[in-house]
C-alpha cells in the first residue's frame, strides 16, 4: 500500500479529535458551563472569541512551521497539548480560567493538528488523487463529530462535565503514538514520489517554478483575499451557529438527547458530503463547489429562522452536515491550486488572521442577540445575508489549471 495512505489515517485520527471537539463538541459543554459558573452564553461565548483572537497570532506562525519543519513532529505535539489542555478544563475553578485555558487550546492544537497541517501533509502526497485523499482525511471530523458528542454526552448526564473533559484527554493522549507512526513529511522523505508514482513518471506533474511563493507574493494575491473572505464569512456563520445548535434546540423544546442527535446527523452527512465533494474536487469546478457548500448553509439558516419543530430542525441539520463536506476538501484544494504544496501552509496560516478578524465578533454576536432577543431569530437572518455575500465575493476567483 502506498504510504500515503498511511499519512491520511494518520491525519484522520487527528481530525477526528481535534475538529472533531472543537466543531460538534463544545456546544454540549454550553449549557452546564453556564450552571456552574452561573453566567449568560456571551460570557461562555469568550471562550471561543479568545481562541480565535488567539489564532490570530499563532496561524501564521504555526503556518510557517508547517512548511519548514516536520509536520510529524508537529501534529504529535499538537495533539499532546490538545489532550493536557482537555484535562486543564476539567480543572478550571471560574468562567475565566475556563476561558484562557480553551482559547489557547482552540489556537495552539488547531494550529499544530487541525486543518492546516494535516491537509498540508495530505497535499504533500497527492496531486492527481488530492481531492480524493483530503475528502477522506476531512472524513476524521466528522467521524468525530458523531462519535465524541454522543459518548460526551451520556459522560456528561452520567458522571459530569468535568468527568468528560477528562475522558477526552485520556483518549486524545491514546492517539498521540498513532500519528507518529503514520505520519511522514513528504514524499521524498521515503524516496517516493506523489500518487505512489515512480520517481521520473511524476516530472511535470506540478507546475515548476523558481522558488514557492514567499508571504508578500501571497497577500499580494487578489484570489487570496477574494477566498479569504468568502470562505471567512462562511466559516464564521457556520461555527457560531454550530457552537449554539445545541442551546438553540433545546430553547425550542427539543431534549437534550435530540439536540445531540442533530449533531450526529450533522456529522454523518458531513461524511457523505466530504466523499461525494472530495471526489468531485478533481473532475469539477472547485468554485462551483465551494458555492454549493454556502448555498446549502444558506438554506439551513433559513429554516432555522423558522422556529420549526424537531423534525424540520434535521432537514436544517442535512444541509449544514452536506455543507461540512464541501468546504474543507474544496477549501483546501483550492489553495493548493493557487499556492502550491510547497507554500501550502504559509498561505493557510496567512489566511487564518483574515478568517479570525471575521469568526471573532460572530460568537460574541450570538451571545449578545440571543441575550437581547432571547431566541436566534434576527442572527440567523443576518448571517444568511453574509452568506450571500461570500457566494458573490467568490465569482471573480480565477483558479489556474490542474496539469
Amino acid at each position: 500500500m502506498f504510504f500515503g495512505w498511511r499519512v491520511v489515517a494518520g491525519s484522520f485520527v487527528a481530525m477526528l479529535l481535534v475538529l472533531g471537539f472543537f466543531t460538534y463538541t463544545f456546544t454540549l459543554f454550553v449549557v452546564p458551563l453556564r450552571e456552574e459558573f452561573g453566567v449568560g452564553l456571551e460570557q461562555v461565548m469568550y471562550s471561543l472569541t479568545l481562541g480565535t483572537l488567539l489564532s490570530l497570532l499563532v496561524g501564521p506562525v504555526t503556518g510557517y512551521l508547517v512548511d519548514h519543519f516536520s509536520v510529524r513532529l508537529l501534529m504529535t505535539l499538537g495533539v499532546g497539548l490538545f489532550a493536557a489542555s482537555l484535562y486543564g478544563m476539567s480543572r478550571t475553578t471560574t468562567i475565566v480560567e475556563f476561558n484562557l485555558v480553551y482559547g489557547s487550546s482552540f489556537a495552539v492544537a488547531n494550529g499544530l493538528a487541525g486543518a492546516v497541517a494535516t491537509s498540508a501533509a495530505v497535499s504533500r502526497w497527492f496531486v492527481r488523487s488530492r481531492g480524493r485523499a483530503l475528502g477522506i482525511m476531512t472524513i476524521g471530523s466528522s467521524v468525530g463529530g458523531m462519535l465524541l458528542p454522543a459518548v460526551t454526552a451520556w459522560w456528561i448526564n452520567s458522571l459530569g462535565w468535568r468527568a468528560a473533559f477528562e475522558n477526552l484527554a485520556l483518549m486524545s493522549l491514546l492517539a498521540v503514538p498513532w500519528i507518529w507512526l503514520n505520519v511522514r513529511n513528504k514524499p521524498a522523505d521515503m524516496n517516493l514520489a506523489p500518487d505512489g508514482e515512480p520517481q521520473a513518471a511524476t516530472t511535470g506533474t506540478e507546475v515548476a517554478a523558481a522558488e514557492p511563493p514567499g508571504m508578500k507574493q501571497i497577500v499580494s494575491a487578489r484570489e487570496f483575499w477574494l477566498i479569504g473572505l468568502s470562505v471567512g464569512l462562511l466559516i464564521a456563520v457556520f461555527s457560531s451557529t454550530l457552537s449554539n445548535l445545541s442551546p438553540y434546540a433545546t430553547g425550542l423544546g427539543a431534549s437534550d438527547a435530540q439536540a445531540s442527535s442533530l449533531i450526529m446527523v450533522l456529522a454523518i452527512l458531513g461524511l457523505i458530503g466530504k466523499l461525494l465533494f472530495g471526489a468531485g474536487a478533481d473532475r469539477f469546478p472547485l468554485k462551483w463547489g465551494m458555492w454549493v457548500a454556502q448555498g446549502l448553509v444558506g438554506i439551513a439558516l433559513l429554516i432555522m429562522a423558522t422556529q420549526p419543530p424537531y423534525w424540520v430542525m434535521i432537514i436544517a441539520a442535512i444541509c449544514l452536515g452536506l455543507a461540512t463536506g464541501g468546504l474543507l476538501p474544496v477549501w483546501n484544494s483550492m489553495m493548493a491550486r493557487v499556492f502550491g504544496v510547497d507554500s501550502y501552509g504559509r498561505a493557510m496560516g496567512l489566511m487564518g488572521p483574515v478568517i479570525t478578524l471575521l469568526l471573532m465578533p460572530a460568537y460574541i454576536f450570538v451571545g449578545r442577540m440571543h441575550d437581547a432577543f432571547g431566541n436566534y431569530v434576527a442572527t440567523l437572518l443576518v448571517f444568511a445575508s453574509l452568506i450571500l455575500l461570500a457566494i458573490l465575493l467568490l465569482g471573480p476567483v480565477r483558479l489556474p489549471e490542474q496539469d
